[in-house]
């Protein structure tokens, strides 16, 4: 996307059958998170490298990431999504040491200008306003330039925090591209903007000339306006209920094409079910890893524990293939386990525990709050 000019890649999942309408739970969200912080950690370096570039043409263009996504409750206009985007790269930190992706860009800007005083920092944030040439959506944000140069990260924080929904809809595209004068003077040539949960935006309870409306904004914000159209890739989720609803506004907006064929082959990528016990194992090892303490007992590259390879060839037959259901149910099995204090799992303990239905939860009292900000530490 760095070199070829990909406006829009597709992160697809199918489903299990032909025409599975519920084609969720094949880890496309997480696997947004996870690739943007790897991609953070070293502004794309490493994924240059991977990919096969060497280590000029990795630093020739840095990329940073950010992650947003659609809801049904604070975020159904792209203006919204935009503005979420900004805030993960202001907030968001995998925890320890590890600092946002905007203070990170700050200490860039800082090395850039030679100077770590504001009024310097914002010159050149201006200058790079001023150095477009061509339609932008008006003016920056003086005041988010400011706080994104100030030291610390409190001030952006605070200044995103105070804007009302009505304006993060509203606003959200030049909040954006206020991001995008700051990081590109920090040195980022490219931003890579993962965007999940299309599928809210293109929900059949949301009007018809909505769903139109919005869609026409991906090409007029990101395709049509600078810096947004020099600087941003933008890679959403989808699937056949989502393509379903929102695929007619799609082709009236005249954006490039999402359907998983041979000729969209460079701007689709399809997660598919797992295919045997094998790769189900694969995948519980970094769960069972981290879970088990230290100090525990266990045979030699006995990775699974305390699962016998046998129960998870079981546990995978009664799932339904998709790595959700498998790390649901293992979560099932090992809660019932572990409260019978058993030593190992094996696979009549995983035919016990899962071929035995629930008894019905009683219902909470009370009424859930919905929250007000997107929580970027739940994966």
């Amino acid at each position: 996307m760095s070199y070829s000019g990909l406006k829009f890649g597709y992160l697809w999942s199918v489903g299990i059958v032909p025409g599975d309408s519920d084609a969720r739970g094949f880890g496309k969200s997480v696997l947004m998170q996870h690739l943007a912080r790897e991609v953070n950690k070293d502004f794309g370096e490493s994924a240059y490298l991977q990919a096969g570039l060497d280590e000029e043409d990795a630093a020739e263009v840095p990329v940073c990431c950010l992650v947003t996504g659609f809801d049904t409750a604070n975020v159904r206009s792209l203006g919204a999504a935009l503005f979420a985007a900004v805030e993960y790269a202001v907030t968001y930190s995998a925890g320890g040491e590890e600092k946002p992706l905007a203070e990170r860009l700050r200490e860039q800007l800082v090395q850039r200008v030679g100077s770590a005083d504001v009024r310097d920092l914002v010159k050149a944030v201006t200058d790079e306003h001023r150095s477009i040439k061509g339609r932008t959506l008006g003016p920056p944000d003086d005041k988010l330039i400011v706080a994104l140069c100030e030291e610390g990260g409190e001030a952006a924080a605070e200044h995103l925090r105070l804007v009302t929904p009505v304006s993060r809809s509203r606003n959200g595209a030049s909040c954006m591209a206020t991001f995008l004068l700051f990081a590109a003077a920090a040195g980022m040539k490219h931003v890579l903007v993962f965007c999940d949960q299309l599928e809210d935006l293109a929900s059949t309870t949301t009007a018809r000339a909505k769903r139109i409306l919005e869609v026409e904004k991906f090409r007029d914000v990101l395709v049509e306006t600078l810096p947004m159209a020099d600087m941003v890739t933008m890679v959403v989720t989808m699937h056949p209920r989502a393509s379903l609803a929102i695929g007619t506004a799609w082709a009236l907006a005249d954006l490039p094409a999402f359907e998983l064929t041979e000729a969209n082959r460079q701007s689709t990528v399809r997660l598919p079910a797992l295919r045997n016990a094998a790769q189900a194992a694969q995948l519980l090892k970094p769960y069972l890893t981290a879970a088990t303490k230290e100090g525990t007992v266990r045979d030699e590259g006995d990775e699974l524990f305390p699962f016998t390879s046998e129960a998870i060839a079981c546990l995978f037959d009664r799932s339904t293939r998709k790595p959700r259901d498998v790390l649901r149910k293992a979560h099932i099995v090992t809660l019932a386990a572990a409260a019978e204090n058993l030593s190992r799992i094996d696979t009549a303990d995983v035919l016990r525990y899962l071929d035995t239905p629930a008894p019905p939860q009683p219902r909470e009292a009370g009424v859930m709050g919905i929250a007000n900000a997107i929580d970027w530490s739940q994966e």
